[in-house]
């Protein structure tokens, strides 16, 4: 049974770790250098202002600055295109790949330089399949022998 006394030092045990891993975790803030135009506007940051031989020897804070996400976004696809196709294999099955040029479009206008609105990725998806003994899909055929253009391969693996 816990007596007064050590009922009274349990909140002041419980805030000591708390105030370590606080201290801690606020020194490992990112260098400004690390910052993107989709970083938060109000995200902080350091910059050194004493350089020495051995590195940095002081910080200063600041945040991210501009370019920067005031909001949080919302990307709608606007164009897909097909920038290579290529097929891998083994023994029983090979899969067809599709590589694509993706770009997306931030209807809540987020970042602060319009430029950023404007998200563009590579993307490489499998759009087909077959199986059998060392099939071929690149070949221009299908599953079953029927002719399908899906099957035919540029062999481009990015854009």
């Amino acid at each position: 049974m816990m007596n007064h006394r050590s009922r009274s030092q349990l909140p002041l045990l419980l805030a000591l770790p708390l105030a370590i891993l606080f201290a801690a975790s606020s020194g490992a803030q990112q260098e400004c250098s690390q910052c993107t135009p989709y970083s938060s506007c109000g995200e902080f940051c350091q910059y050194c202002i004493l350089f020495s031989q051995d590195g940095c020897q002081e910080y200063a804070e600041s945040s991210c600055g501009e370019p920067c996400m005031q909001c949080t976004p919302n990307y709608v696809e606007v164009s897909r295109e097909v920038r290579g196709t290529y097929g891998n294999g083994s023994m029983f099955s090979c899969s067809h790949h599709k590589v694509e040029w993706v770009t997306r479009y931030d209807t809540n206008h987020c970042n602060t330089n319009s430029t950023y609105w404007y998200v563009s990725t590579c993307e490489d998806s499998i759009d087909g399949g077959k199986s059998g003994w060392f099939p071929d899909c690149c070949n221009g055929y299908g599953p079953g022998g029927v002719l399908d253009s899906t099957y035919t391969c540029n062999h481009q693996h990015s854009c």
